[in-house]
């Protein structure tokens, strides 16, 4: 799995398609929210296209535990794919994840608009 810490824009951007299995993208993500827990309360984009089929419940449930404190403001999960059906999954990890919406777009262009749109929305606020 490849990824990227925008430290200025504060987005860590994921590439999960080079990771090959979920147990690594697990792995690695978990590696990455125990050493850095910041990044839990920051937006994230991760390309999923195509998405691995390992993935299961308790891979996220994996995940879930290895998470942090909840950001103090809600965050951001934007995934890039074409899968008309991941919403639903999307959906189902807002409810694990306090504090974080799981969106999608179809590329990391309009993830990071769709970011930016809500960031301003929350300054308005």
């Amino acid at each position: 799995m490849s990824y990227e810490i925008d430290e200025q824009a504060r987005i860590l951007w994921l590439d999960l398609v080079s990771a090959g299995s979920a147990d690594k993208v697990l792995e690695a993500t978990v590696g990455l929210v125990t050493e850095r827990p910041d990044l839990c309360a920051w937006d994230w984009i991760v390309e999923c296209e195509p998405m691995t089929d390992d993935a299961t419940v308790q891979h996220l449930a994996k995940l879930a535990q290895a998470w942090g404190t909840p950001p103090e403001v809600e965050a951001v999960t934007v995934f890039v794919t074409h899968d008309r059906l991941l919403h639903l999954w999307a959906r189902v990890l807002d409810f694990q994840f306090a504090r974080r919406k799981h969106l999608i777009e179809r590329d990391t262009n309009a993830a990071r608009r769709l970011i930016e749109r809500r960031r301003s929305a929350r300054s308005q606020r």
